[in-house]
């Protein structure tokens, strides 16, 4: 097959929704598919500390005011048809429900292309980014999630909860969930020496003494880290040599580190900045345990990553991880954040019972190869086409079933006379 994937956020961004589009273009590769990503330009010095992808084509953008770091396509030409019909391109796959989206459907419509998207975020629990939340709401934002989805040909969502949420918003088209996959092997523990962990904890300024809670990604409100800061002075009391490790950037970042501040804990906190995304698998070796607080997620590309590294996961309790944590078994869940310190202490406090939860981990995240991934990816896909090639069909011969009688009565029905005398009557 011949592919679009087009997406408003790829590399050098680095987030869910980039490692994912990542993945899956990859591992379709290997299983034999052309794999083209279509997506919004950035400033050139940007763009130099990426490697160049002649299967990546950007268009012009500019930066949202509103939003940043994100960017909006400018008004497109006839180019992208052109590529799109010169590539032949079998199916477009949206990953964006804004820009870049919409300009997937309106190729997908003029080309007559199948159009599938993957409904990566909740948007109702993000409105609060648009000017404060006075701009959209969370009513709006279901409205317009289900717009656009009924828009497509198919749907593909990470997790049950996801699909259940879709439901609730009268999506009608056909929904697959489909957890994200991950490449594991960067991420096994025999990838990096003891001598290279010890090197990047003196990079970052971390004591080797110490051992480390991590809580690594896109440093934002509604990843709650707050609650870990709020609970770490009684973890401390119980656990002298335990820290707090946050890796990433984000607009809360300020924020955290005057609660640190204010409630006398940041010298407990390290906050290492974002790491290069090459060597992400590097930074999860730092961590002594996984922590995420985090109910808005619908990848959860972290927990995966995290668990293939070997980490015990400690999680906050949300529908959308109850297909891959289970608690006392391959990780232990809170609802409260005051369970934090008991259920660390239990944790770490017996080497044992560390390393069950974590070869736990690693058996349980298995099954989210990217390779699967691809796998059920590419089932979609074929589902897809199949589905609107026989829908076309069947239009098709409805319309040459009609005879030529009814065709002419049903154009004599809505001729602009028939349409005065009806009102002229009324």
């Amino acid at each position: 097959m011949n592919i679009a994937i087009v997406t408003d956020t790829y590399f050098p961004d680095i987030n869910g929704v980039t490692s994912s589009i990542f993945t899956l273009a990859e591992s379709l590769r290997v299983r034999g598919h052309n794999v083209y990503v279509f997506t919004v330009s950035e400033p050139k010095e940007i763009l130099r500390q990426v490697k160049a992808d002649p299967c990546v084509y950007r268009f012009p953008s500019v930066p949202l005011f509103f939003l940043k770091p994100h960017r909006a396509v400018l008004p497109f030409s006839v180019r992208l048809i052109r590529m799109m019909r010169k590539l032949k391109i079998d199916i477009i796959h949206t990953q964006s429900e804004f820009f870049m989206g919409f300009v997937g459907l309106y190729v997908g419509y003029s080309m007559h292309i199948p159009i599938i998207h993957t409904y990566h975020t909740m948007l109702e629990d993000y409105t609060h980014y648009i000017a404060g939340g006075k701009l959209a709401t969370p009513k709006m934002a279901r409205k317009f999630s289900e717009a656009f989805c009924n828009l497509t040909n198919s749907v593909i969502v990470p997790t049950q909860k996801v699909e259940k949420s879709l439901i609730s918003y009268d999506v009608k088209r056909p929904i697959y969930v489909i957890p994200t996959g991950i490449n594991l092997e960067p991420f096994r523990s025999n990838r990096y020496s003891d001598a290279e962990i010890l090197k990047l904890k003196q990079k970052l300024g971390i004591d080797p003494k110490h051992r480390l809670i991590l809580c690594l990604g896109r440093v934002a409100r509604e990843k709650s880290i707050d609650i870990v800061i709020s609970n770490l002075s009684q973890l401390v009391d119980r656990m002298p040599d335990i820290r707090l490790l946050i890796v990433g950037t984000g607009p809360a970042m300020d924020e955290l580190q005057e609660l640190s501040e204010k409630l006398g804990v940041s010298k407990y906190v390290y906050f290492a900045g974002p790491a290069p995304y090459s060597e992400i698998a590097k930074y999860y070796r730092l961590g002594d345990l996984f922590m995420s607080c985090s109910v808005t997620e619908t990848q959860g590309l972290t927990y995966y990553e995290a668990m293939a590294s070997g980490l015990p996961v400690v999680a906050r309790f949300d529908d959308s991880i109850s297909s891959l944590l289970i608690d006392n078994h391959n990780c232990r869940l809170f609802r409260d954040g005051k369970e934090i310190p008991d259920i660390v202490e239990s944790m770490l406090s017996d080497p044992e019972v560390a390393r069950q939860y974590s070869r736990m981990a690693l058996e349980s995240v298995e099954i989210y190869s990217a390779s699967t991934f691809a796998e059920r990816v590419e089932e979609a896909y074929r589902n897809t086409i199949d589905r609107t090639r026989l829908k076309r069909t069947i239009r098709k011969q409805e319309v040459l079933r009609v005879p030529a009688s009814k065709v002419f009565q049903k154009i004599k029905l809505v001729s602009p006379a028939h349409i005065i005398r009806r009102h002229t009557v009324d």
